[in-house]
C-alpha cells in the first residue's frame, strides 16, 4: 500500500466503548444490587440529592464495591430520577439501574441500556447435530448421521469399540 493512500474509515460514529465491557459491568452491578437492594434499596430511592445517595452507598459497608467515586452516585441519582425509571417492580428497577450504569459514564445511560439489550439479544450458537466418521463391516466408510451407518443402517458397535468406549467412562 502506498504511503499516499489513506485507509478508508468505517461509516458512522467512532465506538466509544466495547459492548462486552458495558454488559460485563451491567451484569456485575446486577449481582451487587440484587444482594444490596433489601438493605439499601429504599434508602437509595429516597435520597434527595447525589450527596445523600453517596452517603447511603458509603454506609453500605462495601456491599456495592464498584461504586468508588462521587460521580458514580451523581449518575445513579440522575438515573433514579429518569422519567422512564420503573416505579413498581424491584427486579425491573435493579435491571434498569444496572444496565444504565454499565457504560461507566463513557456513554449515556440510554445508550448503555441499548448496548446491553442488543448484546443480550444476540443468538448464542449451539451444536444442533454431531456427525462421526465410521467404518462399517458392510464396507461403508464416511459420516454416520446420528450414529447410524448410512450403508446398512446398523447402530451396533463392535466388541472392541465398546471396550474402548467403556474405558473412557
Amino acid at each position: 500500500m502506498a504511503a499516499s493512500q489513506a485507509v478508508k474509515k468505517k461509516r458512522g460514529p467512532d465506538p466509544r466503548i466495547d459492548p462486552y465491557i458495558v454488559v460485563g459491568n451491567a451484569d456485575a452491578l446486577r449481582a451487587q444490587l440484587t444482594n444490596a437492594w433489601p438493605r439499601l434499596g429504599e434508602r437509595l430511592l429516597g435520597a434527595e440529592s447525589a450527596v445523600k445517595l453517596w452517603e447511603v452507598v458509603k454506609s453500605g459497608q462495601g456491599i456495592i464495591s464498584i461504586m468508588h467515586d462521587f460521580l458514580f452516585s451523581e449518575r445513579m441519582f440522575q438515573i433514579i430520577h429518569d422519567p422512564k425509571f420503573p416505579r413498581v417492580r424491584v427486579k425491573s428497577r435493579i435491571h434498569f439501574l444496572a444496565d444504565s450504569m454499565g457504560g461507566c459514564g463513557l456513554v449515556t445511560p440510554r445508550r448503555s441500556r441499548e448496548i446491553c439489550a442488543k448484546e443480550r439479544a444476540k443468538v448464542q450458537h449451539v451444536i444442533v447435530r454431531r456427525d462421526f466418521y465410521i467404518e462399517c463391516t458392510c464396507g461403508y466408510q464416511g459420516p454416520a448421521v446420528n450414529g447410524v451407518c448410512q450403508g446398512c443402517g446398523t447402530m451396533a458397535l463392535s466388541d472392541e469399540l465398546m471396550r474402548q468406549e467403556n474405558m473412557y467412562e
